[in-house]
């Protein structure tokens, strides 16, 4: 079943509201010195907040 265009439209707004709060969470985190808990391929890992938006905006370059 193919998606509507409204349902397309949809969809793209729910997956940009969904990077939006992420990105605040990491904002937050790295603003508290704080890890962020993450899934690599299925393994749990926790890495810096600040270290997430710091390759973040690099691969934005």
């Amino acid at each position: 079943m193919a998606l509507s265009p409204d349902d397309k439209d949809f969809f793209a707004k729910v997956e940009n509201g969904l990077k939006l709060a992420i990105q605040r969470l990491y904002e937050q985190k790295a603003a508290n010195n704080e890890m962020a808990i993450i899934s690599v391929n299925g393994e749990i890992k926790h890495v810096s907040a600040r270290e997430l938006l710091e390759k973040e905006k690099q691969e934005k370059h």
